[in-house]
């Protein structure tokens, strides 16, 4: 044991059981392959409280660490490294609201905040709706069936990104690619001259527009997103760059996390002919099904947060400066505090799932994720007499991320029935 500057006492992994939780911990974030045997892993890192794995990285696990990590107001998500390699989009996106922190992460993050509450959210239900229903139908009533991730996937984030921003149906089109043209470019160093060059053309064009609907406000307004962005910027709130990176967070965050949580909960749902069976009775717990279908398989695996205090956990306290790795995917299956935990419950609270993360960098989204999963599984449970999916769940592979949790390639197979 030792203490930290502040006088808290931070436990070290000296047993040989913690040293051997460490090295697997390690083997988990580095390897592809090793998070394929995800459930023996989680298993073993739920009976450890906050572990330091060395160089000041931390893995946390817990459900009530996880919990008490993620909601302190000093665990931020720092930029430490580039994005990209291209200067231009690297700015872009480390502009992003998440990369703020402190006075200045509240200020900015409170001109939209209230724009997700789920009153007017709800305004974006007919819009969902009409697109979800039909990218699904007729296909997934096909012999060939429905294309889960490559339809529902890729239009459903761009919609949604596209209304939240009050962007005109006659823009999403290009919007839409360069959305997808700047996504690509996180994580990588090592682009070719022509991606380089379409990356750029990407910014610049988005950069025009963005400024361009800026000085002129007087287009159609869905979400509301794009108006209050080109209000705060008129009134000198936000400047270029600050307009920019925020219009694109909307644009690039929900590329990954809204796909995956369309597919993850489809293949949920299409192996869980019980679960099924219960909604076609009772509709109106599709967002109870929803919320389960994300506390089990919900997109986002692993978050990372940067600790510029000390934090007390009820496990113990991690040190000012660590670096922490949370498993959010494994908190929401801890015995210790969640009952039943890799069954559904129609009764579970939906306070007890951290699927969209919590705390002062928690999901601003997850009201909207919310409203589209609800939407979904009303859709499959109204429109259809049964459902099946290929891969089920027991067959399933994932994409190799560690932050996000994908299922590959779902497609779905129906029988219409009302």
């Amino acid at each position: 044991m030792k203490a930290s500057s502040t006088g808290p006492v931070i436990p070290e992994p000296v047993d040989e059981f913690a040293k051997s939780v460490g090295s697997l911990a390690l083997e988990f974030l580095r390897n592809p392959a090793r998070r394929e045997e995800w459930r023996d892993f989680y298993d073993l890192f739920l009976r450890v409280p906050p572990l330091p794995i060395g160089d000041g990285e931390w893995v946390v696990t817990r459900w009530s660490d996880v919990r008490a990590t993620m909601g302190h107001n000093s665990a931020e998500l720092t930029a430490l490294f580039p994005s990209t390699s291209i200067p231009e989009v690297n700015k872009l996106m480390l502009g992003m609201l998440p990369h703020e922190s402190g006075y200045e992460h509240r200020r900015m993050r409170a001109l939209t905040q209230p724009l997700f509450k789920e009153g007017r959210i709800s305004k974006l239900e007919s819009d969902i709706t009409r697109q979800v229903e039909s990218l699904l139908y007729p296909a997934a009533f096909t012999e060939a069936g429905s294309d889960i991730v490559g339809t529902l996937g890729v239009r459903v984030p761009e919609i949604l990104s596209c209304l939240l921003l009050d962007v005109a149906p006659e823009d999403r089109d290009f919007v839409g690619d360069w959305s997808r043209t700047l996504y690509r470019q996180m994580g990588r160093y090592d682009q070719s001259t022509d991606e380089r060059d379409a990356a750029r053309a990407a910014y610049y064009g988005i950069r025009e527009y963005v400024l361009r609907c800026a000085r002129m406000p007087s287009g159609p307004v869905y979400g509301g997103i794009g108006r209050e962005l080109f209000s705060a910027w008129q009134d000198g709130r936000l400047d270029d760059d600050q307009l920019l990176s925020y219009f694109a967070l909307f644009l690039l965050t929900g590329l990954d996390t809204i796909t995956y949580a369309i597919a993850n909960s489809v293949c949920f749902l299409g192996s869980s002919p019980q679960v099924f069976s219960r909604l076609r009775q009772s509709p109106e717990l599709s967002g109870v099904a929803f919320s389960e279908a994300m506390r089990l398989w919900g997109p986002i695996r692993l978050c990372v947060r940067h600790l510029q205090k000390h934090v007390p956990t009820p496990s113990c306290t991690i040190p000012e400066g660590a670096l922490v790795f949370i498993l959010i995917h494994a908190a929401n299956r801890d015995p210790e505090c969640i009952a039943d935990p890799d069954q559904v419950r129609w009764d579970r609270s939906q306070r007890e799932s951290i699927a969209f993360g919590i705390g002062p960098h928690g999901c601003l989204g997850g009201t909207l994720g919310m409203l589209v999963g609800r939407i979904l599984f009303r859709s499959l449970c109204t429109r259809c007499a049964r459902i099946r999916v290929t891969p089920d769940l027991e067959r399933a592979s994932f994409i190799p991320s560690l932050p996000i949790l994908g299922i590959e390639n779902v497609r779905l197979y129906a029988e219409p029935g009302g």
